[in-house]
């Protein structure tokens, strides 16, 4: 009884200490998106030549977002609308953060429009959307009637989707929080036990979002694009996930014995090291995008592998300690009691079917997703133009859409060439095809030329015709020039991806690989994992690919969306194997591995189903953010962890191991 007493005060010792620091960290720090990086370099690649065109132009004159002011009527423009856009114009120059320049309206061919272009400070610590907010209050409360006007361009669409964050943060906590307190009661079925593992995920949430905050602070980690929604999400969704599956090996031995401490002892004692080991094998997994070139899939790699580890640490102390403390009585009314078994259900019948049918099993649920792997035939990652990233109709894109109906399609290019080789440059820019308007800015040690492309930015034909450009330059200055601007980055976007994807699916595949063979001490098995989980990768994006393109009309995805895709469900899709085979290992030390295999379906069926609704749930509520890549991928992540848990890891997997049976722990011979 004494030795009872002491357990529990060190258990209200090491809770009163996590809650302690967690408010201590939460008053201490602010919210993510307000460390939140989403101008300049911020979603390039760091060696892109687009990127470099950024960082001159800032250390020379100031980093220079540009905005279009467009003027539409119905017809043709008359005196009074002239005379209005020169009010603006004058206007213009006296905000704050809007760059001194000569501007003259630029009329379009039928004459039923206008644009200005109006170059904005993007220079560190200025913000785009104030200034852009203020345009736009300029133009729609002064002009006559019938006059419609728009704030587009790079700057209006960057303040624009620096505005799609804007509160979004609290409705998709919220809702993380709705769907894991929906999940724990539909579970659990009681009134009190939902609040332990509740309180866990949250603390886990609040503490790690905390020390992502600080580190952001220190300049050791930056948050840019859909960071922090991500993190969100993925911190809550893998929170939950640890604890349904430690509170469910702690009600297994609750009905084995009658100490709750030997209980919660035995529980952990196989429960701590799948956990760790799923921790380890998923932040390792995203970890991987550390080594990318692309900014943005290195913020999400850090701040997931952080939100991961955290996590992993309050799951394996706080959550234990409020188990011992909370004891038997809070699983009523469904107490669990010593010599109490557990109600055979939809488990036991699945397992019975994999042991009588493992071959039927495993064949049909591979040709199931071969099935849906036709649907990659439908997959353009070619990335999605400006008009299309968004989910409802901003100004930005209004604009551009009047842009496309009064303009040629024309893509803007920044060149930027040394002082004695400008001319020379000049000369070959305006010998390209496709190049419809030049302008060349005051001498400088680089020149900056602003050139125009008749195409459409985003588009192969504006790809063409910046490599041809590109090719002019190189021929007429080799290094002395470089070629940046809105239309060349979201090609080198494009091509940063492909490159970071040939490095990190490997390299994310050794990573996973490794960690497998060390957990489960074998080979076979690591390698039968890892080609099921790319398997059900395939098949995720096949199908989803098809849904966006015939459903949805979304006719592209963004160029890093696969890569994303694919380290999120590889890296969960092993997660969940690993809560499955580590059981299996653990089970098959007493029984035969056909047996064990079986078995450690029944038991662990539930939870990780449970788990995975909770995370598909959780990359589900994504959904909310208006942003077409921030759609796709919580779409798929979310589809793909069903799959995975509804047949990969329900049939394919356990078909298999019990198929082959002991040889699944080559080169280990005889019993574990």
């Amino acid at each position: 009884m004494l030795r009872m007493v002491r357990v529990r005060r060190v258990a209200a010792g090491v809770a009163f200490c996590w809650v302690a620091l967690t408010i201590a960290a939460v008053l201490a720090t602010g919210q993510l998106n307000d460390v939140r990086v989403t101008s300049g370099t911020s979603m390039l690649a760091r060696d892109a030549e687009s990127a470099r065109v950024l960082t001159l132009v800032a250390k020379q004159g100031g980093r220079v977002v540009p905005a279009l002011v467009v003027y539409e009527r119905a017809g043709p423009l008359g005196r009074a609308d002239h005379a209005a856009v020169r009010r603006h114009i004058r206007q213009f120059a006296g905000v704050q953060g809007v760059i001194p320049d000569k501007v003259r309206p630029i009329p379009s061919p039928d004459g039923h429009a206008l644009q200005v272009p109006v170059l904005l400070s993007g220079q560190q610590g200025v913000l785009v959307n104030p200034i852009v907010e203020r345009l736009r209050q300029i133009v729609t409360t002064d002009r006559p009637p019938g006059l419609s006007s728009y704030v587009t361009g790079a700057g209006g669409m960057a303040a624009d989707y620096v505005e799609s964050f804007r509160h979004i943060d609290v409705t998709l906590l919220a809702l993380s929080l709705a769907v894991v307190l929906l999940v724990l009661l539909a579970v659990y079925r009681s009134p009190i036990l939902w609040v332990i593992p509740m309180l866990a995920v949250v603390v886990a949430y609040l503490g790690s979002a905390a020390a992502v905050y600080a580190l952001a602070r220190a300049g050791l980690v930056t948050l840019r694009g859909a960071t922090p929604e991500v993190f969100t999400v993925l911190v809550f969704g893998v929170a939950t996930d640890y604890a349904l599956l430690l509170v469910a090996r702690y009600r297994e031995q609750l009905r084995v014995t009658a100490d709750q401490t030997a209980a919660l002892r035995a529980a952990l004692s196989g429960g701590i090291r799948t956990v760790v080991a799923s921790a380890l094998t998923v932040a390792g997994g995203v970890g991987c995008l550390l080594v990318a070139d692309t900014n943005a899939l290195r913020s999400i790699g850090a701040v997931a592998a952080i939100g991961i580890l955290i996590t992993m640490v309050v799951m394996v102390t706080f959550l234990p300690a409020l188990m011992l403390l909370g004891g038997r009585r809070v699983f009523w009314p469904a107490t669990p009691l010593p010599g109490q078994s557990a109600r055979d259900g939809v488990w036991t019948r699945v397992a019975d079917f994999v042991g009588r049918r493992a071959r039927l099993s495993w064949v049909g649920s591979s040709l199931l997703l071969v099935l849906l792997c036709m649907g990659l035939a439908t997959v353009d990652a070619s990335g999605i133009p400006p008009s299309a990233l968004f989910t409802m109709r901003t100004d930005s894109v209004a604009g551009h859409e009047a842009l496309k109906r009064h303009y040629p399609a024309n893509a803007p290019v920044v060149v930027l060439s040394k002082e004695e080789v400008s001319a020379a440059v000049a000369s070959a820019v305006r010998g390209v095809e496709g190049v419809t308007s030049v302008r060349t800015g005051p001498p400088a040690p680089w020149r900056v030329l602003d050139v125009v492309l008749a195409a459409e930015p985003n588009t192969h034909e504006a790809q063409r015709l910046v490599h041809e450009l590109r090719q002019a330059v190189r021929w007429a200055a080799g290094r002395d020039a470089l070629v940046g601007g809105f239309a060349t980055e979201l090609l080198d976007v494009k091509n940063a991806a492909l490159d970071d994807a040939l490095l990190i699916v490997p390299l994310i595949l050794l990573v996973v690989g490794l960690i497998l063979i060390v957990l489960l001490r074998s080979v076979v098995a690591p390698l039968l994992l890892i080609g099921t989980v790319v398997l059900s990768f395939a098949a995720t994006l096949g199908l989803c690919s098809a849904v966006f393109t015939q459903l949805l009309g979304y006719p592209a995805m963004d160029a890093s969306f696969a890569l994303y895709a694919f380290v999120f469900l590889v890296a969960f899709g092993i997660d969940y194997n690993i809560f499955l085979m580590a059981r299996v290992r653990e089970e098959a030390t007493r029984l035969e591995t056909r047996e064990a295999t079986l078995h450690a379906l029944r038991v662990t069926g539930g939870v990780i189903t449970a788990a995975g609704i909770v995370l598909a749930a959780a990359f589900f509520v994504l959904t909310v953010l208006p942003l077409v890549p921030v759609i796709q991928l919580g779409l798929l992540v979310a589809v793909g962890v069903v799959i995975d848990t509804v047949i990969v890891r329900s049939l394919l997997v356990p078909a298999l191991a019990h198929h082959i049976g002991q040889f699944i722990w080559w080169p280990r011979r005889g019993a574990l």
